[in-house]
């Protein structure tokens, strides 16, 4: 397994052999105790087939592709809060992406 250095703001290029899995750190922020206030990773790969699988892990994303070619990874943080009257309020706190390119 390969593993990615941390993104913030910028575009990484990595390169995985086809059936590897790529780990991709993502350093999410505490949640607060008791609820209401919690973070959400949006994750988007284009183009997405397939022959692409990818999962949330503890820490990140996990990333696999059984065809050779180019993806982009978008990796997007998202602090979500919620009010005691159902109001929902959502801030996008980091945009990230990915090139993953993958080999034979």
């Amino acid at each position: 397994m390969l593993i990615a250095l941390p993104v913030s703001g910028a575009e990484y290029v990595y390169t995985a052999q086809r059936g590897e899995w790529l780990f991709i750190p993502v350093s999410l922020p505490q949640d607060k105790i008791g609820g209401g206030d919690f973070y959400n990773l949006r994750i988007e790969i284009d183009p997405d087939n397939d022959s692409t699988e990818y999962t949330q892990v503890i820490g990140g994303v996990r990333f696999r592709s059984e065809s050779i070619g180019t993806y982009s990874v978008m990796l997007g943080v998202d602090h979500v809060t919620k009010s005691s009257c159902a109001g929902v309020e959502v801030d996008q706190l980091s945009d990230d992406k990915i090139e993953v390119h993958v080999v034979e």
